[in-house]
C-alpha cells in the first residue's frame, strides 16, 4: 500500500519539480550572453532523458511479479477461456 501512495505522490509532484527545474535553468540562461545560449530543445531532451530514466527505474524496482514460479499459459477448461497465471512455487 505505501508503495502505490509513494508512486501516487511521485505523479503529482513531478510537473512541479519539472517546472521548478525550467525556472532554474531559465535563470541560468539569462546570465550567459545572447551567442552563447543553449538550443531551446536541449532542456527539453534532458528532462525527457530524465523522465524516461526514472519511468524505466521505476517500473525495474517497484513492478512485476515475484521471481520464481510456474506460468500456466491460457487454456480451454470446460468451454471456458481461463486467463494465464504463475502459480507460486518452484519453475
Amino acid at each position: 500500500m505505501g508503495r502505490i501512495i509513494l508512486l501516487y505522490l511521485a505523479a503529482f509532484a513531478l510537473p512541479f519539480v519539472s517546472y521548478l527545474m525550467w525556472l532554474r535553468f531559465e535563470r541560468w540562461r539569462e546570465r550567459l550572453p545572447p551567442e552563447k545560449r543553449p538550443l531551446p530543445w536541449v532542456p527539453l531532451v534532458a528532462i525527457a532523458l530524465m523522465l524516461a530514466i526514472m519511468v524505466t527505474l521505476g517500473l525495474a524496482f517497484l513492478g512485476g511479479e515475484p521471481a520464481g514460479g510456474r506460468y500456466i499459459p491460457a487454456h480451454m477448461q470446460d468451454g471456458k477461456l481461463v486467463p494465464g497465471r504463475i502459480e507460486a512455487g518452484p519453475p
